[in-house]
């Protein structure tokens, strides 16, 4: 007798092999496309910021090109509004500009690279200064060109212009532009104060250093005073001065008219020469 096996439906265990492989080809491309997708958007993100930059920077420096180029063509007579014909500059107690007209008047003729004018200054103008603010006397600060380098002319474009439209810093400006240079000549540096781009440079430094507002640092020209310094130096050589011995800088005036020698074995000898000679106490 045969026996027959019985029969019988099979379970499947597992799923088709084909069915998960399928199912794990489309995560791998709904995957890859997400990725695809995400760095589209970093992409164009970053593309966005780039091109926010680019731009940003583009008008930084269209607006720096365009500031030094105004500073570059500046108008002398209009930057230099009431100092374009050659005037000094003014300082008394009642501010820069302002002459008391019951005061004798105290003028220092220089050169801002004449380097016995910036030796002087450093000895003793902050003295001669506080003269003029305790009433004492005006002072007047004349730019003229006897030794003619080329920081002399950024550096009086910068102290008419600083004078006229920023004159609470006027007076520090001035002393820290001839303390530069006086520590560039007396250490043998000339690579700046012989060098207009470079003295530029430096006298717009200073100026920041000094306080001076940005607005009037952007507009500071590396050269408006041609003009100003031909008309000043003639008028400064004509002027009928008594006393006056070889034509120089530094050289101080009393009311227009007296020079005040240069002698003492120092500072303070010397400013005891100029107090005495403006008729005044000396210690």
């Amino acid at each position: 007798m045969t026996i027959e096996p019985k029969k019988g439906r099979l379970m499947p265990l597992n799923k088709p092999q084909d069915e998960v492989r399928l199912k794990a080809q489309q995560m791998r491309e709904a995957q890859a496309k997400a990725d695809r997708r995400t760095r589209m958007i970093i992409i164009s993100i970053v593309l966005i910021v780039v091109l926010a930059v680019i731009a940003t920077v583009a008008i930084v420096i269209s607006n720096q090109v365009n500031k030094k180029n105004a500073a570059i063509d500046a108008d002398p007579a209009t930057t230099l509004g009431e100092y374009a014909n050659g005037e000094p500059i003014i300082y008394s107690h009642l501010g820069v500009g302002k002459k008391d007209e019951a005061l004798p008047t105290l003028t220092e003729y220089f050169d801002y690279s004449c380097h016995a004018c910036a030796d002087i200054d450093v000895a003793l103008g902050h003295d001669l200064v506080e003269g003029a603010e305790r009433g004492e006397y005006n002072l007047e600060i004349q730019p003229v060109t006897t030794v003619g380098m080329a920081y002399e002319l950024p550096a009086t474009s910068a102290s008419l212009i600083v004078a006229r439209e920023d004159p609470e810093h006027w007076i520090s400006f001035h002393h820290a532009l001839l303390s530069y240079f006086a520590s560039q000549f007396n250490s043998g540096k000339g690579t700046v104060i012989q060098d207009l781009d470079k003295s530029w440079e430096q006298v717009k430094v200073i100026a920041k250093e000094q306080g001076v507002s940005d607005e009037v640092v952007a507009k500071l020209p590396p050269n408006v005073v041609e003009k100003y310094l031909e008309a000043s130096t003639q008028a400064w050589r004509d002027a009928p001065i008594q006393g006056r011995g070889n034509l120089g800088t530094p050289e101080f005036v009393k009311d227009h008219s007296t020079e005040i020698p240069l002698s003492g074995s120092n500072a303070a000898e010397f400013l005891s020469v100029v107090r005495a000679a403006m008729g005044l106490k000396t210690e």
